[in-house]
């Protein structure tokens, strides 16, 4: 927390000081900011870096997608880019100046869309909706301004996981049609029809080692068979 959000929410220098002598602050990882006892480890070196956690750091905190193999720590400064191992320097573009240790989500999303390839960021905004993050009409206000925005908003779509948006948008990206969450009468939902016949079933590692998922799967395939579909697995 900054010394400047300490002083707005009234609290005087000296307060600062006793809260310091008393434990309930206990570091200083930068001129300006205090760590409280529980303060998350990341948040910490994200000031301690010299800005903020952002971007899919920020997001993931609150449930968002990460990109797979993603271990940077995405981070905003106050001004200019931050060099330090391990780290990220994001930015969201036009912003108010970091004065808490963690971007609010619409200021992170924004950081998100210009640090990520397309599928992951389409991924990313997929999960905020589905986890209530924030709402398509939130990200629309937000990121509809610009044409990189809109052309992420026009791809996104309900999906159950970050891996089956990333399907959606690269077998889009091919030129297939691709429709998501469809119910079939007998079946219930899936998770993409390609064309008309294709279903593709996005499964976690979870969901293949639970005995119960297991049968109730083999009944759908057989249904989808009767159907007439064809149907593919990705976990």
């Amino acid at each position: 927390m900054s010394t400047t959000v300490l002083r707005s929410l009234g609290s005087s220098y000296q307060d600062i000081r006793e809260w310091v002598a008393a434990g309930q602050l206990v570091g200083h990882p930068r001129k300006g900011w205090w760590e409280l006892p529980d303060t998350e480890a990341e948040v910490v070196r994200a000031v301690h870096a010299g800005g903020v956690l952002t971007c899919v750091s920020a997001l993931a905190r609150l449930g968002a997608y990460r990109p797979f193999g993603d271990t940077e720590l995405h981070v905003r400064a106050r001004r200019g880019p931050i060099v330090a191992r391990g780290v990220r320097s994001c930015s969201p573009g036009r912003a108010p100046a970091p004065i808490v240790a963690v971007d609010e989500p619409l200021v992170a999303v924004r950081a998100a869309i210009r640090c990520l390839d397309v599928e992951n960021a389409v991924a990313v905004l997929d999960s905020m909706v589905r986890n209530r993050i924030a709402t398509t009409e939130d990200l629309r206000q937000e990121l509809g301004g610009g044409s990189r925005g809109r052309d992420l908003l026009r791809r996104c779509s309900r999906a159950d996981s970050g891996t089956e948006s990333l399907v959606r948008v690269r077998l889009r990206g091919l030129n297939l049609k691709v429709r998501s969450q469809v119910c079939i009468d007998g079946v219930g939902r899936v998770d993409l029809v390609v064309g008309e016949r294709l279903v593709i079933e996005v499964d976690s590692r979870a969901h293949h080692t639970d005995l119960a998922n297991y049968r109730s799967d083999r009944v759908r395939d057989r249904r989808l068979a009767e159907l007439g579909y064809r149907e593919l697995r990705v976990a």
